[in-house]
């Protein structure tokens, strides 16, 4: 199943202070905390959605979807993201939440990669990228039978 990202989504790996926190950031003037967060889903998605079609086995799901089966690794993402972009929340970045959006990234590179699979979308999305062609060209022939004829 493929599935929208949400900023509900993210606070269900924030606690109630850090999503405080978020909400509360001193952000640059005219730009609110929705706004941040709606821009960084957005990046999040095309990156979860570009890992994927790296992978011409398969294929994306209709509209700013991703696969239910990396919505922990597009949180992580999306978490790891929103704080570094934010001062005075980089410290929320502990060891193990770097380790987490490291390994989120490794499921992605598994996902282009092929060595972790995806569920089909049930709706394919109308545009999909153009798949990997191989292009081989013979080298010109060197010796032809007309500049062989008469030699025998």
């Amino acid at each position: 199943m493929w599935i929208p990202l949400t900023s509900a989504l993210l606070q269900t790996k924030l606690t109630a202070a850090e999503f405080a926190s978020l909400s509360a950031a001193q952000l640059p003037t005219g730009v609110t905390s929705a706004e941040l967060i709606a821009q960084e889903i957005t990046s999040t998605v095309a990156m979860v959605r570009g890992y994927v079609a790296a992978n011409r086995e398969n294929t994306l799901g209709e509209g700013e979807t991703i696969p239910d089966e990396l919505t922990d690794a597009a949180l992580h993402i999306l978490r790891h993201k929103t704080f570094s972009r934010l001062p005075g929340l980089k410290k929320l970045l502990d060891e193990a939440r770097v380790r987490e959006y490291e390994d989120a990234l490794s499921q992605l590179k598994d996902a282009a990669a092929g060595r972790f699979r995806v569920t089909p979308p049930e709706t394919i999305a109308a545009e999909q990228p153009a798949s990997q062609t191989i292009s081989s060209r013979a080298p010109k022939r060197q010796s032809t039978r007309e500049k062989w004829s008469g030699v025998l």
